[in-house]
């Protein structure tokens, strides 16, 4: 078996690519459907967020994971797979343990530190398990990674003050405008849209409208956050006019703000309109760029925010990165435990000796001509003790274990070797 990953992720891929490759929920269930009927991949998860989608793997040697992959998503996608093959990242083996550690502790995001993608990391985990393709191993990988990041978290300064993307972009807002006098609006209910009211709040905006295509939604968020208005997008229309900064930052797989409903107003308006797009895809069709009085940016324009973040946690890096180190190692050490044939080797091993010991123990009330018959019981009674375990065991095949005989092994390990099989 081989652990395998396949990404599309900011580093490489811009937004306009990467917004290809969303796929909305629907059809990410659809995927680990298909994957959960595929023979030859055994588990599966999907980490999709708004700076990558990633698809971790644990599947037999000989498939092409990368192919089969590929073929998925032209079925599913047919626009994502030119953007996909273009510029996905392929990682094997150990490189994919460390990577989820890394992405699950925040040294792999956007924004050094952030802490929102762990419940991203728990989401997708979630999803795996609801689709039946986390199992055994999985189950072990994702909690791992899950103290991985608790203990990075803990243990550094890798997230003390660390912001999101939505602080980003509120931060470069006031660095083109003065936000204290502004009138913003903030296109979504979710989480990151609720992060950039409150951070909008913070600075001292002067109003902050809330507009989903839900109005109750929006309202819902309004009465949380104390803002007087929320608006769906019909009305955002009506009003955009007096509006001096939008955050987009909803869900949408298209434009919520678009050229042809927006062409007449823009064309005409001589105030400057900042617009801050981090939604992917994006929610500003790009052609709204080309009016004047319109400055438009999106997820990709944060690049002197993200590096002031870094300079703050810089130092941090090797600390956090020699804890996942730690982490990575226990976890390939565990799974090389799991392998079936040294723990027969070792678990018959265990019982001749113990039978030897246990012979040799009662040796002096026997007499010496007894004592090779009494050798020969203890060995043969062990033999039988353990005959049922070792012939479930044999029963494995390197590539079809299942997940009960994987448990088998690490409940033989945790019995008879004090779950340290892998430091012997």
């Amino acid at each position: 078996m081989k652990f395998v990953l396949n990404s599309l992720t900011y580093h490489n891929c811009p937004v306009t690519e990467r917004e290809k490759a969303a796929f909305t929920e629907s059809e990410r269930h659809a995927l680990l459907k298909r994957i959960h009927a595929t023979p030859g991949i055994n588990e599966v998860a999907i980490l999709e967020t708004c700076n990558r989608l990633e698809f971790y793997a644990y599947a037999k040697k000989e498939l092409d994971v990368t192919g089969y992959l590929s073929e998925l998503i032209s079925e599913v996608r047919p626009a994502a797979l030119e953007s996909w093959n273009e510029y996905k990242t392929v990682m094997m083996g150990r490189d994919v343990i460390q990577h989820l550690f890394e992405v699950t502790a925040g040294l792999d995001s956007q924004m050094l530190g952030e802490n929102q993608i762990v419940s991203q990391v728990k989401s997708a985990y979630r999803e795996s398990i609801d689709y039946k393709t986390s199992r055994f191993v999985f189950h072990r990988l994702f909690h791992i990674a899950f103290r991985v990041s608790k203990a990075v978290r803990t243990q550094t300064n890798i997230n003390v003050g660390a912001v999101s993307i939505s602080q980003a972009a509120i931060e470069l807002a006031r660095e083109k405008m003065n936000v204290t006098s502004s009138t913003a609006a903030v296109l979504g209910a979710g989480e990151n849209a609720e992060a950039a009211c409150r951070h909008l709040i913070e600075a001292g905006a002067k109003k902050v409208i809330i507009v989903n295509r839900n109005r109750e939604r929006a309202r819902d968020l309004a009465n949380r956050l104390n803002i007087s208005k929320a608006v769906d997008f019909d009305g955002l229309h009506c009003i955009i006019s007096n509006i001096d900064l939008v955050i987009g930052s909803t869900a949408s797989l298209k434009p919520v703000l678009t050229y042809q409903k927006l062409k007449d107003i823009l064309s005409e308006r001589e105030k400057p309109l900042l617009i801050i797009d981090i939604a992917v895809p994006r929610d500003v069709d790009e052609k709204i760029g080309e009016f004047k009085s319109v400055t438009l940016m999106n997820i990709d324009d944060l690049d002197q925010q993200i590096n002031k973040n870094k300079e703050k946690r810089i130092d941090e890096i090797p600390k956090a990165k020699q804890i996942i180190e730690k982490f990575t190692d226990d976890f390939e050490s565990w799974y090389e435990s799991l392998e079936v044939v040294p723990v027969i080797s070792r678990l018959a091993k265990q019982g001749a000796e113990l039978a030897q010991q246990e012979a040799k123990r009662y040796a002096k009330d026997f007499c010496p001509e007894e004592l090779e018959t009494l050798t020969t019981f203890a060995e043969s009674l062990v033999k039988k003790m353990l005959h049922g375990p070792i012939n479930y065991l044999k029963t494995a095949d390197d590539d079809e274990i299942s997940g009960e005989q994987y448990h088998a092994v690490d409940l033989i390990n945790k019995m008879f070797f004090n779950g340290d099989e892998h430091n012997k």
